[in-house]
């Protein structure tokens, strides 16, 4: 699609009711998602539709000359949300993407319903990983080639992610490696970033689902970020790392798509 001038590679599923836009994380193609997406049709009940979008620089979206910031970001997607015809939708966001939807409802609340966070934090206000985490993830090193990807991604995303051979197998498969550029503009966007002063003020009710083994986003981000929202509710998923929704999801699939389906304002 062009979005305002701008190419991006996205795939969109039919389904009822508001849509899902699917935040990933950084660098990740959207292809990654395709266990998350298929895992939500096959559950009982409303399908609910989604769409899954490359950011700049990342899958099949060419890498813009210059960088764009957060907000910027999430002006973009909300423009993809309404040239797709939609007024209102739900968002979930995974990791650097949870920066993202969390942009997106604060900024645009009018087309902004619900919000799944994973594995994610308040950005510059944050606890933060162990700085040799935070090295591994300051390359793209590890989405070139299936082996460094296993390698690293057993050390750097925890929750048994290397104990599946299959699993460990299909990620690898369904990655497509990013423009370094375009990964490094993805770091820049999350500079500085933060949503700490407006966190509290999200009038979308917010699930939180973060892993007791995640060495990227440790679990007290999660609990501090409900503390501060207003209708916040956080799921632990013991045993789980940063890849949770792939690695845990018999457990987090039900729970998604019951909090996305349930009526009132208060579906947890």
């Amino acid at each position: 699609m062009n979005v305002h001038g701008v190419p991006l590679n996205v795939d969109i599923r039919p389904g009822d009711g508001p849509p899902l836009v699917l935040c990933n994380g950084i660098g990740a193609n959207l292809e990654l998602l395709a266990p998350l997406v298929d895992g939500l049709e096959a559950q009982p009940g409303r399908r609910v539709p989604t769409i899954r979008f490359d950011v700049p620089g990342t899958g099949g979206s060419p890498t813009p000359r210059l960088p764009r910031r957060m907000p910027a970001l999430a002006h973009l997607v909300a423009d993809l949300v309404t040239d797709l015809g939609h007024d209102e939708v739900d968002v979930l966001g995974i990791s650097w993407g949870g920066a993202l939807a969390q942009e997106f409802a604060y900024r645009h609340p009018e087309l902004c319903r619900r919000v799944v966070l994973c594995a994610t934090s308040m950005g510059m206000v944050m606890i933060p990983a162990r700085p040799s985490v935070l090295l591994r993830l300051a390359s793209p090193a590890r989405y070139f080639g299936p082996s460094r990807m296993r390698t690293e991604g057993s050390r750097l995303y925890g929750g048994g992610f290397g104990d599946d051979p299959a699993l460990t197998t299909r990620f690898t498969n369904a990655t497509r490696a990013p423009d370094p550029v375009g990964y490094y503009w993805q770091i820049l966007a999350g500079a500085g970033w933060t949503s700490a002063h407006y966190l509290s003020r999200l009038r979308q009710p917010v699930l939180l689902i973060a892993g007791d083994d995640d060495p990227i986003i440790p679990l007290a981000n999660a609990r501090l970020m409900a503390r501060l929202l207003r209708d916040g509710t956080v799921h632990i998923v013991h045993g789980g790392g940063h890849l949770a929704l792939l690695t845990h999801q018999a457990e987090l699939l039900p729970l998604i798509h019951r909090f996305l389906t349930t009526e009132g304002e208060h579906p947890c």
